[in-house]
């Protein structure tokens, strides 16, 4: 594909007139500000999340800025597996008739990770070229982040763009996103739309029915990965293993991963399990959180939970369960906490703080659903807990301890 089909600016001056009319994402501000930084922005997230889309809004940024649209230049390695110095020295001999050294130029690299030894290739451009500006993407957390710490240290900076939150849900259909003092209005039809939300996380789901959806994250989300993506960063052959363990995670969200009963139960070595679970993690289809052991230096290694990155690659009809991994997914939550027959879902660190999270798919609450929470924050000295449920908006108090009951959709309206 010529360098010419992925940068139309160039001969019209805008990007695609389809793309500009997506809807930002809200990550694109803080992008925005970072383009007069001297840094690599490395955008990380799980394919079909918009980190194409978001590099385009911000060439569109640049471009109705009065940026030289000749003075950007975008190239995908998902669909060309090009050398960088030729796609260098084609840009500098046919557009820009000079060396980059000698310009303030803009440099996006789509899914950079596919670019074999990427990371000394990119600090080799950004060190002598002082004055480019050099934006990349990448599908793969391992490749991406481990590679670039060695060569980029000092040099670049992560943004993680993850699947819409529930308030980019609103913004992006058009809906209210209400103040706080006007909740009571619109909680109704916030009720409604959270039910819409927890299978549309993928901004391009948003007008497909149900059975569309499913065959679009299977199709283009999660066979991409398993039959594509890993073994092309990580070498792995078994990909049988990363297919059953990635079903058997989006089947059982919340799932102990017992690594030991799974190397029985599948017939592999359980280094060949967790290596499977890594590179799901590795590949943003999964998230595993750890056992809260005392402290947060002390989290378990065994007994893992793990979860779907998001409801939206959830398998079960369990409602209870998606409910759990959505707010997991929105919280981005590391730790649960477990000791005896008392468990609480997930555990937050903010900052000096602790906070407790308890997710209930049901109307009313009553005191057996808040023992966990008491326990929790009676061991660590905790004074509140949130307790997350459909209906109930309330504060109750036990031994001492505050526990906020609230609603689902006012938790993640104004309580993130």
């Amino acid at each position: 594909m010529d360098i010419i089909e992925f940068n139309p600016w160039w001969e019209t001056g805008s990007i695609d007139r389809g793309i500009k009319s997506f809807k930002r994402r809200f990550l694109f501000t803080a992008l925005k500000n970072c383009l007069h930084k001297k840094q690599i922005d490395i955008i990380i997230g799980l394919r079909r999340v918009g980190k194409t889309v978001l590099m385009h809004h911000l060439i569109d940024y640049l471009l109705t800025s009065g940026v030289n649209p000749k003075e950007i230049f975008y190239f995908s390695f998902d669909i060309e597996k090009e050398n960088l110095d030729r796609i260098i020295k084609e840009y500098e001999e046919k557009i820009l008739r000079e060396r980059i050294k000698n310009k303030r130029v803009y440099l996006f690299f789509d899914e950079i990770h596919k670019l074999k030894d990427w990371e000394n290739k990119i600090k080799v451009l950004y060190d002598l070229n002082p004055r480019i500006k050099i934006v990349l993407s990448g599908s793969s957390s391992l490749n991406l982040m481990r590679q670039s710490k060695e060569s980029l240290a000092g040099r670049a900076k992560f943004h993680y763009l993850s699947l819409l939150t529930f308030k980019e849900f609103l913004a992006f259909k058009n809906e209210k996103i209400p103040q706080k003092k006007e909740y009571e209005i619109y909680k109704r039809k916030l009720d409604i739309l959270l039910n819409e939300f927890i299978f549309k996380g993928f901004p391009e789901t948003l007008q497909m029915e149900e059975r569309e959806i499913k065959e679009y994250v299977r199709e283009l989300v999660i066979e991409r990965i398993i039959y594509r993506d890993i073994p092309e960063s990580f070498g792995v052959e078994d990909i049988e293993i990363i297919k059953i363990l990635a079903e058997y995670i989006f089947e059982n969200p919340g799932v102990i991963l017992n690594i030991d009963a799974l190397s029985k139960e599948l017939g592999r070595h359980k280094k060949t399990i967790r290596n499977a679970l890594n590179y799901l993690e590795l590949s943003f289809l999964i998230k595993r959180i750890s056992n809260l052991r005392g402290s947060f230096l002390a989290t378990s290694r065994k007994n893992k939970k793990g979860y779907p990155l998001h409801s939206s690659l959830s398998l079960t009809k369990d409602e209870n369960k998606n409910l759990e991994t959505l707010i997991r997914s929105e919280i981005n939550a590391q730790y649960y906490w477990r000791k005896n027959n008392k468990e609480v879902d997930f555990i937050l660190k903010k900052e000096k703080d602790i906070i407790p999270v308890e997710v209930k798919n049901k109307r009313r609450i009553d005191k057996k659903d808040v023992k966990s929470l008491i326990k929790f924050c009676s061991l660590f000295d905790i004074e509140k807990g949130y307790l997350i449920n459909r209906e109930e908006d309330k504060i109750m108090e036990f031994e001492g301890k505050k526990i906020i009951i609230i609603p689902v959709t006012k938790f993640l309206l104004f309580e993130l």
